[in-house]
């Protein structure tokens, strides 16, 4: 897939933090008409979510059944990404009454879709709704429905990646909204080609990879929006060194389209208009395949830069004292941005505050000697905007990141 869905934070996550509490939360809402308001902003919270995994953002997400303004469900604890685009939802959580409608291929084929990453993958139906959030509607509009029972085969070039993340428990979410810098999730590539573990067409048996049209991939569900649809702005507070219970904040639509989401004096950073990467230089090291992505936990870089944790934090960096560092951004076209943070010790973060899931200084291995990935530490204090590709805004012509 173009871009990033949801990297590396279950895994690590989950084995080590079996153990800590959270503020939990999940369940699907209920059947309702979406509410009309008028402002483009849409609350996000950082709570322990129905898995109980901290460093998770969360929001909600109203789903109709495609032009109806009375079948409708309101999902909570979806996890916000930008570094992904198009929603999935996990099927479980979908109301038996919203009954959205199949998407099909150019021949009246039903379509699935396979999502890779390190540690395992979804596997469901494509599916159409119209998406509201806040006062914006995506109408309409292509989604995953994770789990779907109406495929319950998977293809082994999907599930040979690892095992099934289709469930709540396992994936640590109702579902996953991406909103970074793409239009679609997987693009020209799958419109051209067929691409195993990305799309499959399902006739009556036997589901196969197949090329799909841009249309009728996932889509970013804000460039579909009738404004402020050239991009997002995810705000969220400082914490403290040592962590907080929760964090609230903001999904801001647009970017300089009204007075609430202006660029200011942000700095702005072309990414790889096809991975949307950018560099980062940490430590006499050249990161040339590093991203800035809100569904990362952590920050994930190096592979054994310090002594990884042995208790709670198992997976994690758990350097003997916090490190206080910092790093240099480059974008394309080498406009640059020095970034300061920190990596404490796991352990003992955890150790003192078993309670809590908003946290600023935790990093672990990325495993991969090219990878930097500044996640959801990286957003805390910040505003950090995701211009998406060909959308004109203040920073130029997306895709581009800006803090």
């Amino acid at each position: 897939m173009r871009g990033r869905a949801y990297p590396l934070c279950v895994a690590l996550l989950l084995p080590a933090l079996l153990g800590l509490g959270g503020c939990g939360g999940g369940g699907g809402g209920g059947t309702s008409s979406p509410s009309q308001p008028t402002q483009n902003v849409q609350a996000v919270i950082v709570d322990g979510g129905p898995a109980n995994i901290p460093n998770l953002a969360f929001t909600s997400v109203t789903l109709c059944a495609p032009g109806s303004s009375s079948n409708c469900q309101t999902i909570d604890h979806i996890q916000v990404d930008t570094g992904s685009a198009g929603l999935r939802i996990i099927g479980s959580v979908l109301s038996s009454t919203l009954s959205l409608p199949q998407q099909v291929d150019a021949g009246g084929n039903p379509l699935a879709e396979c999502a890779q990453f390190v540690d395992g993958y979804t596997w469901g139906a494509v599916r159409v709704a119209d998406i509201h959030i806040a006062g914006e509607q995506a109408a309409s509009t292509p989604i995953q429905v994770i789990g779907d029972a109406s495929f319950p085969t998977v293809p082994f070039s999907c599930s040979s990646s690892g095992p099934a993340e289709n469930t709540v428990q396992a994936f640590g979410a109702n579902g996953v909204l991406g909103v970074g810098v793409f239009l679609q999730d997987c693009g020209s590539a799958c419109a051209q080609a067929a691409v195993p573990g990305t799309y499959y067409v399902c006739p009556a048996v036997n589901c196969q990879p197949t090329a799909v049209a841009l249309a009728k991939q996932l889509q970013n569900p804000v460039a579909l929006f009738s404004a402020d649809n050239n991009g997002v702005i995810l705000q969220l507070p400082s914490v403290p060194a040592a962590g907080a219970a929760t964090a609230t904040g903001s999904l801001i639509f647009g970017i300089g389209t009204q007075s609430d989401n202006g660029l200011g004096g942000a700095t702005v950073l072309g990414v790889n208009p096809s991975t949307g990467n950018i560099v980062t230089a940490f430590n006499n090291q050249t990161y040339t395949n590093s991203y800035i992505d809100a569904g990362s936990s952590l920050l994930f870089f190096g592979t054994n830069i310090y002594p990884r944790c042995t208790g709670i934090g198992q997976g994690f960096y758990c350097p003997p004292t916090t490190q206080n560092l910092s790093a240099t951004l480059h974008g394309t076209g080498n406009p640059a941005s020095v970034v300061s943070f920190s990596v404490a010790n796991a352990d003992q973060v955890f150790g003192a505050n078993p309670s809590f899931n908003a946290f600023n200084n935790l990093a672990a291995p990325s495993g991969d000697t090219t990878t930097f990935a500044w996640g959801l530490p990286f957003f805390f204090g910040r505003n950090v905007y995701s211009a998406i590709e060909g959308r004109s805004s203040p920073g130029g012509t997306g895709p581009y990141v800006a803090f």
